[in-house]
């Protein structure tokens, strides 16, 4: 377990401090942001899926995308409340496509999803801002997720989920048979 962990917070890291190769005019900028987003939720769905234990199960084709957002959704609840806390405070819109409400939805659906599947389709980006401690604003009237606050929330996250482990020594003991389940 704690060799995956460390592997996720290693690609992770990797990803986040990219920057533009030497010889690009845009050599001194990030250069990943989607790819670190993504990345980023790919493992908290990883991981959410070993707090379920394997599950939750799927029932057909059609339940495979709500499976997938329960586990996501469990690694926000269980390892990252502060961004659920923050999403719930600004009352964030339905999301564009589904009209879902919530931060766990926006980040799925429109940010997760979205780049995986193609590109957003709403009004909104991914920036950063190291200074700020917050996962949401809004820039030119757009949604804005703050990458450099999801990168540290997700640390803060992974040091949560092994508090979990520590206390659930199925967890711990099962953990690759978890990570690994269809």
């Amino acid at each position: 377990m704690q060799r995956r962990l460390r592997w996720m917070t290693e690609n992770l890291g990797g990803a986040y401090r990219a920057k533009h190769p030497r010889g690009d005019p845009r050599k001194r900028d990030h250069c990943t942001n989607s790819g670190t987003c993504i990345l980023a939720c790919c493992y908290i769905n990883a991981l959410g899926k070993v707090l379920l234990k394997g599950g939750p199960p799927k029932r057909g084709p059609s339940r495979h995308a709500r499976a997938d957002f329960a586990r996501f959704q469990r690694f926000l609840q269980c390892c990252m409340k502060d961004f659920l806390t923050e999403s719930s405070a600004l009352s964030l819109p339905p999301t564009p496509g589904k009209k879902r409400n919530g931060g766990d939805e926006w980040l799925y659906e429109v940010f997760r999803c979205g780049f995986v599947h193609g590109y957003p389709k709403a009004n909104v980006r991914w920036g950063r801002n190291p200074r700020s401690t917050k996962y949401w604003s809004y820039r030119n009237g757009r949604l804005t997720l703050n990458i450099d606050e999801l990168v540290r929330g997700f640390q803060r996250g992974i040091l949560e989920f092994q508090n979990l482990a520590a206390s659930d020594p199925e967890l711990r003991s099962r953990f690759k048979e978890f990570i690994t389940a269809d």
